[in-house]
């Protein structure tokens, strides 16, 4: 076992107060022209009934619609007037409603996102256009393999296999629920099914507001002032079905998809195939981040610089070496209780190609657990620690990672610590991650982060891998054989 580094961060300026409702205010404050808040809400789509698809795709896009005390039209007013960047977004865990203003428009912008999500109307009008939209981007999103294949991954990933007597994939709940809204579940959103999910999950305790830029105290003092008076809540919060992995296969024939219309599109074929990796709460969350950072990847027609991957594994060992192969990345999925990490690739559509995609990223998935190289670790964690540096220098994004850490931890590790947790880890370390990735290694990791960080991972289910595809595949196609594929390399099999 290996202890992280523990003393107190001097560079961390972080502050949280909880209001006596169970509202969390957290803030930062440095100096600039701008601040930028946060509200979020602890829910998202996994907070979903089954009967609710699609709630939380149409709640983002209803955030600044009209509420009690004004239309949507006064709101975009306003909004116009403060000369904000601000938007809402859901996740599968969360929601978020985020903006950029000048200082003297933080009371306006707090009450703002006070009145938004707390007293919403949710009118007919405004959610058939909203609808509208939902269906449009839809239509858009069939033509986007790599937005929609990543949401076939974590359905296949967690729901339930069909009886032998139904047809296609289980009904998702939990992890699979798709962040976008299913085509034929769009017509069947009403506000009753908007205003149920808010008055389940919409309670204060579920809420965070941060801040950065502005004094504290300010902070707390608009919080008050925009959800000071919400009632505590009186009753438990409803139970999330557990999360568990299954697995398995899926494959999405394009000759049975609409032509895209761009004849500039190249055609080709979209595998993922990921594995159960460990929770975002797991000590071992620093080594899974690290071993993203040495795989990365990139496409065929990257020009490099900074930042591009090109000396990471997947562009070395897999572009560099397979010409065939258009893009390869990374993929890395965490969440409070599981988390999916793989590989993706495109390639060209062929027999030839279909039949050698699959050994080549399973080469190099096993390749993790038994090979990590000194000068790979060094240049992985100091691309990591740099991403995170460059990326906190935005507010925006520095907001929402303080607002994230406060929902998933209480508390925030700051950039320092987690730069500290980063150069602890050692190549081992990686080796051994990986091994509980692909291989199903189910010794906890020996890693220690004092404080009360982190809570052990125990896997939920029984960790094979999960295989989707979309692409012009033939009569006898090999990619419709993964199973075969990748019983030569003695992965964790599906039970």
């Amino acid at each position: 076992m290996h202890v992280a580094p523990s003393g107190a961060d001097l560079t961390d300026l972080s502050r949280m107060t909880k209001l006596p409702n169970g509202v969390r205010v957290a803030s930062v404050d440095f100096p600039g022209h701008f601040v930028s808040a946060a509200a979020f809400v602890d829910a998202g789509t996994r907070h979903q009934l089954p009967e609710e698809a699609g709630v939380c795709h149409a709640l983002d896009q209803m955030a600044f619609k009209s509420t009690r005390s004004r239309d949507a039209e006064a709101i975009g007013a306003q909004i116009a007037a403060m000369g904000s960047n601000i938007g809402a977004n859901t996740s599968r865990e969360s929601t978020l409603f985020q903006a950029a203003v000048f200082h003297k428009d933080l009371p306006t912008l707090v009450q703002l996102f006070g009145d938004c999500i707390r007293n919403p109307l949710f009118r007919d009008d405004e959610l058939a256009e909203v609808k509208e939209n939902m269906a449009w981007e839809l239509n858009e999103m069939q033509f986007r393999p790599d937005v929609m294949l990543p949401e076939m991954l974590h359905q296949v990933a967690y729901a339930p296999p069909p009886s032998s007597s139904a047809a296609g994939m289980a009904t998702p709940q939990g992890l699979a629920q798709s962040l976008l809204c299913h085509p034929e579940a769009v017509a069947a959103i009403t506000p009753e099914m908007l205003h149920a999910f808010r008055a389940r999950w919409y309670r204060p305790e579920q809420m965070v507001l941060a801040g950065v830029g502005m004094p504290h105290e300010q902070l707390v003092e608009q919080a008050l002032a925009a959800f000071g008076d919400l009632p505590a809540a009186t009753t438990p919060l409803p139970s999330l079905p557990p999360t568990q992995y299954h697995g398995g296969y899926h494959y999405v024939n394009a000759h049975a998809l609409p032509k895209n219309p761009n004849p500039e599109v190249m055609p080709l074929t979209h595998v993922y195939i990921g594995f159960e990796a460990p929770s975002l709460n797991d000590p071992d969350i620093f080594a899974v981040a690290t071993l993203a950072s040495l795989m990365g990847g990139g496409g065929s027609f990257s020009a490099g610089g900074p930042g591009k991957g090109m000396y990471t594994r997947l562009f070395t060992e897999v572009m560099n070496r397979h010409h065939w192969i258009e893009n390869c990345h990374v993929v890395q999925f965490s969440y409070a209780d599981s988390g999916i990490f793989g590989i993706s690739a495109a390639v060209p559509p062929s027999r030839e190609t279909h039949a050698s995609i699959l050994p080549v990223l399973c080469d190099q998935l096993v390749n993790m657990t038994t090979r990590i190289g000194p000068d790979e670790l060094h240049r992985a964690k100091n691309q990591l620690k740099s991403n995170i540096l460059m990326s906190l220098e935005s507010k925006l994004v520095e907001v929402e990672d303080l607002g994230r850490q406060i929902m998933a931890h209480g508390r925030r590790m700051s950039a320092t610590q987690i730069g500290e947790n980063i150069d602890a880890l050692t190549a081992e370390d990686l080796k051994r991650v990986a091994s509980r990735i692909v291989f199903g290694d189910q010794r906890p990791s020996p890693i220690l982060i004092p404080g009360g960080w982190t809570t052990p991972w125990t896997p939920t289910g029984n960790g094979g891998p999960t295989v989707v595809a979309q692409g012009y595949f033939e009569e006898n196609d090999l990619m419709l054989q993964s199973d075969r594929l990748l019983a030569q390399f003695d992965l964790k099999p599906q039970r």
